[in-house]
């Protein structure tokens, strides 16, 4: 366990800049972190020792940040288990903008907001997809009532967000992971870039934190 000035930051941008000096590509690291102040902070400590271009070239940022990039690149070679496919050039739903489509899809199935209230309906919705559920997985999954009706919000919703070419923040993780898992092509040329090109045994470097 390491706090709050203990020389995280300091400890994860010294090892990136000595597995550049030893030949690894720059495009071969990951650095993976959970905020984006650190990350921000990652690139900007990088950025001194190292140069903007090189650091440009470095895979440096949060989760949600690192999927969104490789989904930028490769979402159109992903379809869900209905067939669904999004466009390179989709947006990204805040909170509020997430909730007002889930109480629309209430709206259309005619249930209670009182009894299915909208934020909890949100909540479970982010809860499965957290679980690395989509709509389809989730309604296939229901064993009650409740999360039969859940499940019928869920994919209304998942296909109102697809209508508009857009994904939540939950999606962002979820759908990066069922892009990698479906399309071994995508999978591989993230694994495999530069592989060749670099002089040491070991070619990529992972570092999360």
């Amino acid at each position: 366990l390491a706090g709050a000035g203990s020389g995280k930051t300091r400890v994860l941008t010294t090892r990136i800049a000595y597995m550049i000096n030893s030949g690894i590509r720059p495009y071969n690291i990951l650095g993976v972190t959970f905020t984006n102040k650190a990350a921000k902070e990652m690139k900007a400590r990088l950025e001194k020792n190292l140069g903007q271009d090189i650091v440009r070239s470095l895979w440096v940022g949060t989760f949600h940040g690192i999927c969104g990039k490789i989904l930028r690149n490769d979402i159109e070679n992903y379809k869900n288990e209905e067939n669904i496919v999004w466009k390179n050039n989709f947006v990204i739903y805040d909170q509020d903008e997430s909730l007002a489509v889930i109480k629309n899809a209430l709206k259309e199935l005619n249930m209670d907001d009182k009894i299915y209230k909208p934020k909890t309906i949100q909540m479970e919705i982010s809860n499965a997809k957290n679980k690395m559920m989509d709509a389809y997985t989730f309604a296939t999954r229901a064993r009650d009532y409740r999360s039969d009706k859940v499940g019928q919000v869920f994919t209304l919703y998942e296909k109102a967000l697809n209508l508009n070419n857009a994904l939540d923040f939950d999606d962002l993780l979820l759908t990066c992971v069922k892009l990698l898992e479906q399309n071994k092509e995508v999978r591989e040329k993230y694994h495999n870039k530069d592989r060749k090109s670099t002089r040491l045994n070991s070619s990529h470097g992972y570092i999360s934190y």
